[in-house]
């Protein structure tokens, strides 16, 4: 059988843990109260205002914030903790909620009303020029309940496809075609890199690496 040398070195690159340990500590929690309170609304701000979010720059920013506040602690992050702010930041910039603030902001632009837009918006996607709502700067109405319904149950199909049908993707990739993952190890070895400590940064590659990136 063909056995090709470059796909084989691109698996030895992540070797298969013989261990799991806990990630879930105080770090993270910390960690996912900064993405919730800074970093998420940060990124809908500059979507809105400049049409280009943070993207996936603010999954790192996060994680190397707290691998110095660590070191400056004392204490270090492991590749656990580092894994779960990595998934974390990069399911909260996901901004799933960033579409209602669109949506109330085009009903009540000026460039809509003189297109004679406005009246064509149906009131499951915002409500209208004229409700409470929009003139109280607020969610928590009832005008809101049928738009806000229908973007958790998208969410909630979206997720259920993500892990259903993911997931018998994987199977197939990982144990019938026996693939690795294109970009799985590139983002895990960067989340090591981090977790590396000073003597082994000295002897490993992975640290240099994740700099000139």
């Amino acid at each position: 059988m063909y056995e090709d040398k470059e796909l084989q070195e691109y698996r030895d690159l992540l070797k298969t843990p013989d261990h799991f340990e806990e990630g879930f500590s105080w770090k993270t929690v910390v960690g996912a109260i900064f993405i919730g309170f800074l970093m998420m609304p940060g990124s809908m701000y500059l979507q809105l205002v400049i049409g280009a979010g943070i993207g996936p720059a603010a999954r790192w920013v996060t994680i190397i914030l707290f691998a110095e506040l660590a070191k400056r602690s004392y204490s270090e992050l492991k590749q656990q903790e580092i894994f779960l702010l990595y998934y974390m930041a990069g399911a909260a910039l996901a901004t799933p909620f960033q579409g209602l603030l669109w949506s109330q902001y085009l009903v009540q632009s000026d460039a809509a009303r003189m297109l004679g837009l406005t009246e064509f918006i149906p009131t499951w996607i915002a409500p209208g020029g004229e409700s409470e709502s929009l003139l109280q700067r607020s969610f928590f109405h009832r005008d809101w309940m049928i738009p806000i319904l229908l973007l958790m149950g998208t969410q909630i199909i979206q997720r259920i496809d993500q892990f259903g049908l993911g997931y018998a993707l994987y199977r197939i990739t990982s144990d019938v075609e026996k693939l690795p993952f294109p970009m799985a190890p590139v983002a895990a070895l960067g989340t090591m890199a981090l977790a590396e400590s000073t003597e082994e940064r000295k002897k490993s590659w992975k640290w240099r690496v994740f700099s000139i990136g």
